[in-house]
């Protein structure tokens, strides 16, 4: 193997990672498949059964996650933690590692940072249909010292042995990632070649798991994070801004993934909202708005905001049913997310399908949909959801009424039609809100971001919503 000269690779690490990087071009577009795809080709599986599983796959998702975003007030919160779960993702990626290049198929997360893909020798590793990744046959892999900064960047790391042949150094980089429920990943931080399609990049830093309890779904070999942290794909290759486009759930269709310069909004549209992102030094890797509270319907709603605003927001329309955002947060560590003491946290989440509120908000717009829709209420959804209404025998859930949802993000309104807040749960003859409750911060899942072009803005902070057809979009 040819080995990286020792002090240029360690100043190489000692770098930012755009100092190691060549950007070949400006944009790199990528398809985006359904994690369920391969199965519903193979197995025939029907769109209640890919939603079911969607479903189940966000709460095993919301077990994981909430652990790091209500951590106790003593917790030490660190980068190691993220929430790259059991579960695994719901969109994935074709990607290629070392040198010959070896194809491994990522979940895509925007919850986490590091770009991990399980390695030889895999000690206890869960089943993936990709073949496993030899870090020894790649002629441009190299192992991170654990005296560098890039290791520091994850609280928990020791030094110690790889465990590949001919490597008997007792100075590498070895981290290990526990999540909720029990699910861990160890393995050794390394650099090496990652290509996208045709754009070959040097010098990123993965990690190279050889332990992973309770992984992802055998369809994917590893996760790739578009966190706001140092070491993500995003922040590894200095892109300044990136959006994505996804299908309903039972499309067919491949979502998009789009890095770079060509990451922009469409351009004159009506209903384009943007939106600035929070930050929260706890949890630096997530994507945070500020909820400030829900409108059912088209109606009017003056917002319950900070105590030192005196801005208000309303919704276009006549009427006055809403919901105001839940209580403020304190820096103490005990709840949501926000840059200031009122403001309550959602996290954007392309990895959860169904979108979870804080247990009092979730209360209240269940309550107001109670009120709105004219149907008795149903229980024992065969999708696995909370909220349902009855249908009338023979009538689809496209010829009755319900309102769309709009929530505020700092008085900017984002407004999700009819079909992107119920699914039918046609076995069981209902409709049902495609949302749950948390006893933490609220998550924007993917099914509210459905025909939706996101585009993150990372230099201005910003998040750029414009709904479109995604099945349309090239």
């Amino acid at each position: 193997m040819d080995a990286i000269p020792p002090l240029l690779f360690l100043a190489l690490l000692l770098l930012p990672a755009a100092h190691c990087l060549p950007l070949p071009r400006q944009s790199y577009h990528l398809e985006l498949a359904r994690v369920d795809a391969l199965d519903t080709e193979n197995l025939n599986l029907t769109d209640h059964e890919i939603l079911r599983r969607a479903i189940q796959r966000s709460r095993d998702r919301l077990a994981s996650i909430m652990p790091r975003v209500s951590p106790s007030r003593n917790r030490k919160v660190v980068v190691a933690e993220a929430p790259v779960l059991s579960a695994g993702g719901e969109y994935l990626v074709k990607l290629g590692m070392g040198t010959p290049q070896h194809s491994f198929t990522a979940a895509i997360d925007t919850a986490s940072d590091l770009i991990w893909t399980q390695c030889q020798p895999c000690v206890k590793c869960y089943k993936q249909m990709d073949p496993v990744f030899n870090p020894v046959a790649s002629t441009t892999y190299a192992v991170v010292p654990c005296n560098s900064d890039t290791c520091d960047e994850l609280d928990t790391h020791r030094c110690g042995n790889s465990g590949n042949s001919g490597d008997d150094e007792d100075d590498v980089c070895q981290y290990t990632y526990t999540y909720g429920g029990n699910a861990t990943t160890r393995g050794t931080l390394a650099v090496d070649r990652l290509a996208m399609g045709d754009d070959v990049f040097r010098g990123v830093v993965f990690g190279c798991s050889s332990s992973s309890a309770g992984g992802p779904p055998a369809q994917v070999s590893g996760v790739v994070g578009l966190g706001r942290g140092p070491l993500s794909l995003v922040s590894q290759l200095s892109v300044r801004r990136f959006m994505y486009c996804l299908p309903p759930p039972v499309s067919r269709s491949a979502g998009r993934l789009v890095l770079g310069a060509d990451a922009t909004a469409v351009r004159n549209a009506s209903d384009k909202v943007v939106v600035p992102m929070s930050t929260n030094p706890r949890y630096p890797s997530y994507y945070y708005l500020n909820l400030d509270g829900l409108s059912i319907g088209d109606r009017a709603m003056t917002m319950v905001r900070s105590s030192s605003s005196s801005n208000n927001a309303t919704t276009p329309g006549s009427s006055n049913s809403s919901v105001a955002a839940s209580p403020p947060v304190s820096d103490s560590g005990d709840g949501g997310g926000g840059t200031g003491p009122d403001a309550y946290g959602m996290i954007i989440d392309i990895a959860s399908t169904i979108t979870f509120l804080e247990e009092s908000l979730y209360d209240e717009l269940v309550d107001d949909l109670e009120e709105e829709i004219r149907l008795p209420r149903g229980s024992g959804s065969n999708l696995g959801l909370d909220l349902c209404f009855i249908l009338p025998e023979g009538v689809p859930m496209s010829r009755v009424y319900a309102p769309p949802v709009s929530m505020a993000f700092e008085g900017d309104w984002v407004r999700f039609e009819k079909e992107q807040v119920f699914v039918e749960d046609r076995q069981s003859g209902m409709m049902c809100l495609m949302m749950g409750k948390t006893d933490g911060v609220s998550i924007l899942g993917n099914y509210q971001q459905q025909n939706m072009q996101v585009m993150y803005n990372l230099r201005r902070q910003r998040i750029t919503f414009v709904k479109t057809v995604c099945d349309s979009v090239p």
